[in-house]
């Protein structure tokens, strides 16, 4: 079963993160790969530190943001990133849950294609279960999802230029 948990809205990766946490209550094995992320979330930190049926991988550990860099960091990066999710998507035979958080950041980045998603996906036993997180995604990857979820954002204190809170937003 494929999940999309996408759109402007915050809490994507809360969402999917949430997730996580009931497979690994139910004692399933989870895999998360984050991408275009310079840490692993803390959701995600926890989740680890209480459950040894969840791993999880950051694709670009120590990266700034993926516009601050030049054209030959972003290439390194865009190899970087492939070569994770490549690996990330050859099931386990004991995989439960995989999250691919920021996917479609990394798909709008042109650093993974909906050919090559397509493709893993498609070799995936039906045990399976993927999330996919990120604001935006192709038309022929929502079609073959069995549940999009958009995330929407109403009002936000960015707008007042509250900045991002420590504990809440990261």
């Amino acid at each position: 079963m494929l999940r999309i948990y996408m759109g402007e809205g915050v809490g994507k990766t809360t969402a999917a993160a949430g997730l996580c946490m009931r497979a690994a209550a139910h004692t399933r094995r989870v895999r998360v790969l984050q991408m275009l992320k310079p840490e692993i979330s803390p959701e995600f930190t926890l989740l680890v530190r209480q459950n040894s049926c969840v791993c999880v991988t950051a694709a670009n550990p120590g990266i700034p943001f993926f516009h601050t860099l030049t054209e030959r960091e972003k290439q390194a990066r865009i190899l970087e990133t492939q070569c994770a999710a490549e690996q990330f998507f050859r099931a386990r035979t004991d995989d439960f849950l995989l999250v691919a958080d920021e996917m479609g950041g990394a798909m709008q980045n042109g650093m993974i294609s909906a050919d090559a998603l397509c493709g893993w996906l498609s070799c995936l036993p039906d045990t399976v279960h993927v999330v996919l997180t990120g604001r935006y995604f192709p038309e022929r990857i929502l079609e073959k999802a069995d549940c999009v979820s958009e995330m929407q954002c109403v009002r936000h204190p960015y707008d007042r230029g509250v900045q991002a809170l420590e504990g809440l937003e990261f």
